[in-house]
């Protein structure tokens, strides 16, 4: 996919969510591209086809929840594997200050690498299971999010250590995620979770379906 090709794709679906994108982030997310192409081969980050569901499945889905973030917000991403949703997120929305959480060393590698060639300032990157590095976040954060960490429950019991109180954990899920919630909703209602967002939309451009589930801490 051309720079040209990809500006317009990432532009029509981005004003979809209401985020207009200036010509600076559309030359971000084709480098990123480039990285992902470059890397996944070698890698397995990623198992899509075409750049064009590259494009929509994974950088303009990782949008999807950013008018929920409010402005200089800190924002935690567990399990990012290739950056996403923490990445596509930094590149719209400069003043969110992130902080990637990858469990698998070689994603480690390319996501270090992949900031410094977007030159991405603001945003940090973590080794999963260091446990002095974890504790140093423990409750530090606005925002957790994560994009496919597993089941609610698994996502709230990894996360709840890393909000502020009045923080949310915030789930991206498909179309069975309702029906993820009500299982696992009085588990994470024990932990002092409160249900705050239920977010029913379609993926731009595809229109497959997506929600968005938040929950607060206290």
């Amino acid at each position: 996919m051309t720079k040209e090709e990809l500006s317009k794709l990432m532009t029509e679906g981005a004003l979809q969510l209401g985020i207009s994108l200036m010509g600076d982030q559309a030359l971000s997310f084709h480098k990123y591209l480039i990285e992902l192409r470059a890397w996944g081969r070698r890698m397995n980050l990623i198992s899509r086809s075409t750049d064009r569901e590259i494009v929509i499945k994974d950088f303009l889905d990782s949008l999807t929840g950013q008018e929920h973030l409010f402005r200089g917000a800190s924002l935690l991403d567990l399990g990012p594997g290739a950056g996403f949703p923490g990445v596509p997120l930094k590149i719209a929305r400069a003043d969110l200050r992130v902080a990637l959480l990858e469990l698998i060393q070689k994603k480690v590698y390319f996501l270090r690498h992949l900031v410094r060639v977007l030159d991405l300032a603001g945003i940090d990157i973590y080794r999963a299971g260091q446990e002095e590095v974890e504790k140093n976040l423990w409750g530090t954060f606005d925002f957790v999010i994560s994009r496919a960490f597993g089941t609610l429950e698994k996502l709230a019991t990894a996360g709840l250590p890393f909000l502020k109180q009045g923080g949310i954990l915030l789930a991206m899920k498909g179309k069975k995620g309702e029906d993820e919630l009500n299982i696992h909703l009085p588990a994470l209602t024990n932990m002092g979770l409160t249900l705050t967002l239920l977010h029913r939309f379609h993926l731009p451009l595809l229109g497959h379906q997506r929600i968005l589930l938040g929950f607060r801490r206290g």
